[in-house]
């Protein structure tokens, strides 16, 4: 069960009534803590113990049976061994019981008869429409109405109420996010939930759940792997709608990661690229670490974005604000440059030593002019030509600490510009200055780098909620073709090149002038029709690689080479796979000139048909230098995939190169995804490698063309 019916999820975080099916009276064992940390942290709702061995446990009555309990209890807790799990599962149906969390292990995670043990909760919970959380999860907290239900040393905690919702498929690692986050000058959690091995409720509804969560204004999430991975897109374009960020871990990007994935929650850990395609194309942030969430968070808060990604730096410390323009400029954004209007203002009471570029450096002189910070600041602020402000206080401390924060504030109320700080004074040496700040929601950090990477966060996510409304009118090509499912249909070899090209050229992708010979006089009358030089290739759907088979022959300039080298590649074809069907040799126009690239589409189980775009040779198969969008892709989505890959500038005339046809290549990127959308039930890979970029207002060629079919199973 991928996606549950039930989406009453606020039930589910502020449930009335709940049973913890197993509960003990040993208050340290997992079934024991998960009753005690609801009675300690003032749960208000009605409490059901269930265990046939106690007649009660901390005061409350205990049933020998869910069915005795007089009430459907909004939320069931299991704490019993995997074995009876499911028995307890379906009494909890019987019951009506919408919600379930699962806290036993032993089940696809750890393989074996766990994996069947697993199948039959998923049959039970999809038969009474349970929504189950779990198995070999942690539980839940909902902060803000004191619900904690789950185990761990975590639980022994208060924390303070927030706005920031989590959901973690990792109980231990979701958990210490919150603790740590939750420290003095964090970030405050309202909800933190584990999914494990998410048979039911999944990570996503937990996210689309947030979103509509009128008190949570930031979201986080762990994720190994989604198993409805289609929705990402979906859920990220509609956290974006809400103004709500998400802040992201993707694990298992490694091969050793993804083992590790599939043995701790038995999730597909799936192909990264992916997940950073559906990321981007939908504004979710990939966080590194728990100091991530907490600075990009807190940066959040403040409900200002950027409209561009120029950033202008005061700093009282040169050396701080060298610092934190490599950061911010390693990250995408760019230092602004200030108006000469602003320049000459600045001159009036920024000192002679001090420095009017940006950073803007007011030196110590704030010592002895505390409106120095105000002015200088107002001043940047007002520059036309600046999007957002990092100043970099150093370790200002005691009462002129206090002062400077009031002129922050001060200015900060007056511009829609967000501003940051770098501070780097204890807690305990500024406080007054610190709880300036954070009433005001002005994000404030311990170092430059901090407030940089916050700050690239920021402008990141401003610069694709920007493109995605720029993209709200803009509709992906559709396109409807049924000679080239005639061809895939029941098709259980790969599509070779000639006929692969075919299918291209039905979606208006230009291919090189070929045809198929099946002798070597008709081979010599093709390319006469066609030109030398010539290319000729073998064509099986035995042989994908035919260079490695050696039967391929380039630049044949004659009849005399033509015919040898029809003679060659056949025998070679034959000594590379003596068994392989041989349709005939495809003679081929040479191509001149142009930049090699490589398009393709893979047609992933859980994203479905994705499109990729690199450089070919080095540049994709080594260096791995590829871009890849879900279909479908629209021209500007396009765009934006030729111009992220690091090869780029090779297309934009680099070392005095010809300028590529970029808008060509764009519009053959188009028309793949379309063809990727129209062929999902036919297609399982498709390669066009390589492509030819011709220079500006030449077009593209596919030189070399393959297609694995999907194979019905």
């Amino acid at each position: 069960m991928t996606h549950p019916t039930r989406d009453d999820l606020e039930r589910f975080f502020s449930p009335k009534s709940i049973a913890v099916i197993g509960a003990s009276q040993d208050l340290v064992t997992i079934s024991g803590q998960s009753l005690s940390h609801l009675v300690t942290h003032g749960y208000t709702g009605k409490l059901y113990p269930v265990n046939p061995r106690y007649a009660e446990i901390l005061g409350h009555k205990c049933y020998a049976s869910l069915a005795e309990v007089p009430e459907t209890p909004d939320l069931v807790l299991i704490a019993i061994n995997a074995s009876r799990v499911a028995e307890m599962l379906e009494q909890c149906g019987n019951k009506g019981v919408p919600y379930v969390v699962i806290f036993t292990s032993g089940f696809s995670e750890t393989g074996g008869d766990g994996v069947a043990l697993q199948k039959r909760l998923v049959a039970i919970a999809e038969k009474y429409n349970i929504g189950v959380i779990g198995p070999n999860c942690q539980g839940l907290i909902n902060v803000a109405e004191k619900i904690y239900a789950g185990f761990g040393s975590v639980f022994y905690s208060d924390y303070p109420a927030g706005a920031v919702s989590m959901v973690s498929q990792s109980g231990g690692f979701g958990f210490s996010v919150l603790n740590l986050s939750s420290l003095d000058g964090g970030l405050a959690f309202r909800q933190m939930v584990t999914t494990g091995n998410e048979i039911g409720v999944s990570t996503l509804d937990f996210i689309d759940y947030f979103i509509r969560d009128p008190h949570t204004e930031i979201i986080a999430g762990y994720l190994e792997g989604a198993k409805d991975a289609q929705r990402i897109t979906e859920i990220g374009l509609k956290a974006m709608a809400a103004g709500k960020p998400i802040l992201m871990w993707k694990v298992g990007n490694t091969d050793e990661g993804q083992k590790a994935a599939a043995s701790h929650t038995a999730n597909l850990g799936g192909a990264m690229a992916l997940y950073k395609a559906a990321f981007r194309q939908s504004g979710i942030i990939q966080v590194e670490d728990i100091q991530d969430v907490v600075d990009y968070g807190r940066i959040f808060r403040g409900k200002k974005l950027p409209k561009g990604n120029r950033i202008a730096i005061i700093t009282v410390s040169g050396g701080a604000g060298i610092l934190m323009t490599d950061e911010c400029i390693s990250r995408g954004m760019q230092l602004a440059k200030l108006t000469p209007a602003s320049v000459e203002k600045l001159k009036q009471f920024v000192p002679s030593f001090g420095s009017l570029g940006n950073p803007v450096d007011v030196t110590a002189a704030i010592f002895n002019d505390l409106s120095l910070i105000n002015r200088t600041l107002q001043t940047i602020v007002d520059d036309p030509g600046v999007d957002c402000i990092a100043m970099i206080n150093a370790s200002l401390q005691g009462d002129i600490a206090e002062k400077i924060a009031s002129e922050i504030v001060a200015v900060a109320a007056t511009t829609d510009k967000p501003i940051a700080l770098a501070w780097s004074a204890r807690d305990v040496k500024a406080p007054a200055a610190y709880a300036l700040l954070e009433t005001a929601k002005i994000a404030h950090y311990k170092s430059p780098v901090r407030c940089g990477r916050a700050f690239a966060a920021l402008s990141w996510y401003a610069e694709v909620k920007r493109r995605i409304e720029a993209q709200r009118n803009e509709q992906p090509l559709i396109v409807t073709k049924t000679q080239s499912k005639h061809i895939l249909t029941d098709k259980t070899t790969d599509v070779a090149e000639y006929q692969a090209k075919k299918i291209l050229a039905e979606y208006g992708i230009e291919v090189t002038q070929e045809e198929l010979a099946s002798t070597r006089e008709q081979a010599l009358s093709i390319a006469k029709k066609i030109g030398y030089p010539v290319a000729i290739k073998v064509q099986s759907p035995d042989i994908s690689h035919k260079t490695e088979a050696k039967a391929v022959k380039l630049g044949l300039a004659s009849e005399t080479a033509l015919a040898a080298a029809y003679d060659e590649v056949l025998a070679n074809a034959k000594v590379y796979s003596a068994k392989a069907h041989i349709d005939g040799v495809l003679v081929q126009e040479m191509l001149r000139g142009g930049t090699e690239a490589i398009l393709g589409i893979t047609n992933d189980p859980l994203f479905g048909p994705a499109v990729m775009f690199g450089l070919g040779g080095i540049f994709a198969e080594i260096m791995k230098d590829v871009s890849f969008r879900l279909a479908p892709v629209t021209l500007s989505m396009a765009r934006e995939m030729i111009a992220e890959i690091k090869g780029y500038p090779l297309l934009t005339g680099a070392r005095g190169r010809p300028h590529a046809d970029i808008e060509a290549l764009a519009d053959a990127i188009v028309k793949l995804s379309a063809l990727a959308v129209d062929l999902k039930d036919h297609v399982a890979e498709l390669d066009i490698n390589p492509l030819f970029v011709m220079e500006r207002g030449k077009g593209v060629k596919a030189a070399d063309a393959l297609i694995k079919p999907k194979v019905k199973r």
